[in-house]
């Protein structure tokens, strides 16, 4: 049920390209003499490669119109079975796909007409019709010439349409095979058109001017004799063995009427009828052809041309007008020596033509094949590592329905859009090296970031360890010395800490270190540096921090860590703290021993009682 409107469409498309090629056969496009271009099998072409089996039905259309038109069945049969090898071959003889957009459809009508059209000609006309071999070998050229113009522009029909229809849909591109035989062939075709037919026209004109020029003299002679003198005339034509015949009149003097040959004249007449092809018309002169429904080029064979010598000199002030009392003359001739000639010249064009077709083709070939091998890219390899088929198509998908930013567009012909593919892939590839190697630079930073916090942190309090302790004192004692200010330096040791760790655990006594450590640090100030420097003890480095104001910290120590309570599970206690305070001696101290006189002002504290500070 969902197939039946596409049907229908596809049959409404397939009856308006129907009712088209008809009308083209009957559009009359003279390329050369005789030879009538029929443009509704290129129609046909382009319905067989848009809408498959349905161009069948174009073709029937088209080749009934040619049958037509030609008065002849081989045409319309001619016809049909070229488009039923080629629906042959683009369904059984190669990819479906491929074969419609790689232009070798032009290919396949030359091996038509080499491997079943001129023999089927040659069978039809020379055994059954008995036609002399040369007739049938230009009506089959004529055919072939025609199924490959045709083949040709509908295949250009069809790749046009196929570039402005299908702007997503990357696997319906057009191939770069397809796109440069068609451009080759129409550059060639084209102009070789173009020209064969302008001087095949010339040629044409300039033969029949001359047939009016030598026809009009006679008749200007028959005129001017005398009446009796006319059998003269007569005799001589017969003597030269002459085939023309004239008829003279003049005004309703029966005295004055002459025919050279009453009998011919009666009978073209009656069985003769002016020839509808203008190319073939001059003024004041035409061609009588048969009215026998017969083929077009036996009944030009027995034409006559017809020469009116009263409408040349039609308002012209001439000695042959009426009103001069000359009198008027119709010549008639056999017209089959000069559209011989012109036949000849006609199959003389037709074979250029052929050749430069046959030329185009194969030029057309080796140049789509270099082009498509130029840009085949199907054995590089596009991902730097294998990714699964489902990932690789989401990604195809993606690619196809939004192009991200930094990446081509999918364009109309499929080797370039393997290209762009690949460029694309390696933009992909290049961003997420990119990610990559900005993560990497993330963790890295990360990294440095815990070996810094590793190398000058104490994991157990959050304090900074004894080698930044000596880095920080080392920088503010030379900012010390560079400005005049003072430094000072506290060494703090939680009392008894070795004996809560004897009696509660070590738990308690790490608890015990943690909020000493952070009781402390959230006394001091922001500029000031607390570091662990041993196993019970803190150093607190406080620049720009005077003696006094060292001691007056201190105080607030003290009194903040009597009364803070430790607690652990169901365990609590409190824990006093000592202090040594030493303070910048400039040009004596470095922090070797600025540290050293903290300690040992912690050491008498010790001594001292401890829960106390001392300063030196």
């Amino acid at each position: 049920m969902k197939f039946r409107p596409k049907l229908r469409q596809a049959w409404i498309k397939a009856l308006i390209l129907s009712l088209f090629a008809v009308g083209l056969n009957l559009l009359k496009i003279d390329l050369l003499f005789d030879f009538r271009l029929l443009l509704g099998s290129s129609l046909a072409i382009l319905a067989l490669l848009l809408l498959g089996n349905l161009g069948l039905v174009v073709g029937l259309s088209a080749s009934l119109m040619a049958w037509k038109i030609c008065g002849n069945p081989w045409c319309g049969l001619s016809s049909m079975v070229e488009l039923l090898w080629l629906w042959a071959y683009l369904n059984y003889f190669g990819n479906k796909e491929e074969s419609r957009s790689d232009g070798r459809i032009i290919i396949a009508v030359i091996l038509f007409w080499i491997v079943i059209g001129i023999p089927a000609a040659f069978l039809f006309f020379g055994v059954f019709n008995n036609l002399d071999p040369t007739k049938v070998l230009l009506l089959v050229s004529r055919q072939a010439l025609n199924g490959s113009i045709c083949t040709t522009l509908g295949f250009g029909l069809y790749l046009l349409i196929r570039m402005v229809r299908v702007p997503d849909d990357r696997s319906q591109a057009i191939p770069i095979h397809g796109l440069t035989f068609a451009v080759v062939m129409a550059s060639v075709m084209i102009p070789s058109l173009i020209l064969v037919t302008l001087s095949s026209t010339k040629l044409v004109q300039a033969r029949l001017l001359a047939k009016a020029d030598q026809l009009e003299m006679f008749a200007k002679e028959v005129a001017i004799v005398p009446i009796d003198e006319v059998p003269k005339i007569v005799d001589s034509l017969r003597k030269s063995g002459s085939l023309v015949e004239f008829e003279r009149s003049f005004g309703s003097e029966r005295s004055q009427y002459f025919q050279s040959n009453p009998e011919l004249l009666k009978t073209l007449s009656q069985t003769h009828a002016p020839d509808i092809d203008r190319a073939l018309q001059l003024k004041g002169m035409e061609l009588l052809t048969s009215k026998h429904p017969a083929p077009k080029m036996n009944r030009q064979m027995s034409s006559y041309w017809k020469l009116d010598l009263a409408q040349i000199s039609m308002g012209e002030d001439s000695l042959l007008d009426a009103a001069d009392g000359r009198p008027d003359v119709i010549v008639v001739e056999p017209a089959k020596a000069l559209l011989q000639q012109l036949q000849a010249q006609s199959n003389r064009s037709i074979g250029m033509l052929s050749w430069s077709m046959i030329f185009a083709i194969l030029a057309s070939e080796m140049l789509a094949r270099l082009m498509a091998k130029q840009l085949n890219l199907d054995d590089l390899q596009i991902s730097a590592q294998p990714e699964s088929t489902t990932n690789l198509d989401k990604r195809r998908l993606q690619q196809q329905s939004s192009s991200p930013p930094g990446q081509v567009k999918i364009g109309k012909i499929r080797e370039l859009n393997q290209m762009i593919n690949l460029l694309n892939e390696r933009q992909s590839q290049i961003n997420r090296l990119k990610a990559d190697l900005q993560s990497a630079s993330l963790r890295l930073k990360s990294s440095r970031a815990e070996i810094d916090v590793l190398t000058t942190v104490d994991p157990l309090t959050g304090c900074f360890n004894q080698h930044e302790l000596y880095r920080r004192l080392d920088f503010e004692l030379q900012r010390s010395n560079r400005d005049q200010s003072d430094l000072s330096c506290l060494c703090i040791e939680v009392d008894h800490l070795n004996q809560i760790r004897n009696s509660y655990g070590s738990t308690m006594a790490d608890q015990v270190l943690i909020e000493v450590g952070a009781e402390i640090q959230a006394r001091a100030r922001t500029t000031d540096c607390l570091c662990r420097s041993g196993d019970t003890e803190f150093s607190l480095v406080l620049p720009m921090c005077s003696a006094k104001a060292a001691e007056g910290l201190a105080q607030e120590f003290h009194q903040a860590i009597k009364t803070r309570v430790v607690k652990h599970e169901d365990q609590q206690i409190s824990v006093t703290i000592s202090i040594g305070i030493s303070c910048l001696r400039r040009g004596n101290d470095d922090s070797e021993s600025l540290i050293h006189r903290a300690q040992n002002a912690l050491y008498r504290a010790k001594i001292e009682g401890r829960n106390r500070s001392v300063t030196v």
